[in-house]
């Protein structure tokens, strides 16, 4: 009796494992939160920029140009590594890049900060979750600025690519008939930033006509969407 005892102590021991390998091999695959913001030595990103200006005063313009985000080195202070990034501009796929700012950023467990002229913002809090909130600038002068999520773990369509894994990252989005104000960033898994879109404008209140129309006075519209990183399968 003590042998098939025994027996069978051993048996309910070797299913117990199986079913836990089972279940950490059903993990979902988003669960690694920091995984939305990856970093990496050599690690390149690069946006097509579309930026729209209103003016009262002057024409109104439409730029088009191009931002690349590339990791160039780390560093490690205090226990913390930093990955410094460079930031480049040119106008067209035939362009030279040219130098455009310089920057740090880091991450633990419970943020994502970025660091640019020694001014730190925090771009992402852990958890993940539609209740959490915090401040962007928390570690600076600035005013306060709220951010939360939405859409979280949803899939987000850019042109013919699909990620299926993402969050959005929003930020004070008001419309009413004086001004619209609209801040949102979308992160892809094992991929970082897909999607950005900044409006800033004020309707026309100038006449009777115009008044209650949404039609734009001034203000800046600026979307970045993403062609082309090493991250992409």
């Amino acid at each position: 009796m003590l042998k098939n005892s025994g027996s069978r102590s051993i048996l309910l021991v070797i299913l117990v494992l199986i079913y836990g390998s089972c279940r950490q091999n059903a993990v979902d695959p988003a669960s690694d939160e920091s995984a939305y913001f990856p970093l990496q030595a050599g690690d390149f990103w690069i946006y097509q920029v579309t930026q729209e200006t209103y003016s009262p005063t002057n024409p109104y313009t439409k730029r088009v140009f191009q931002i690349q985000e590339k990791i160039t080195g780390t560093y490690t202070q205090k226990g913390q590594v930093f990955f410094q990034v460079e930031e480049s501009r040119r106008s067209s796929d035939q362009a030279v890049w040219q130098l455009n700012a310089l920057s740090t950023i880091y991450k633990n467990v419970s943020e994502v900060v970025s660091v640019t002229n020694n001014v730190p913002v925090i771009t992402l809090l852990f958890p993940v979750a539609p209740t959490t909130e915090w401040n962007t600038n928390a570690y600076n002068a600035s005013p306060d600025t709220l951010l939360r999520y939405r859409d979280s773990r949803q899939p987000f369509s850019l042109g013919k690519t699909t990620f299926n894994h993402t969050i959005s990252v929003v930020g004070e989005n008001d419309s009413t008939l004086v001004t619209l104000t609209k801040n949102r960033r979308v992160y892809a898994l094992n991929v970082g930033l897909v999607y950005r879109e900044n409006a800033a404008l004020a309707y026309c209140q100038s006449s009777p006509d115009c008044i209650g129309k949404a039609q734009i006075e001034s203000g800046t519209i600026q979307k970045w969407e993403l062609l082309s990183s090493n991250r992409l399968p």
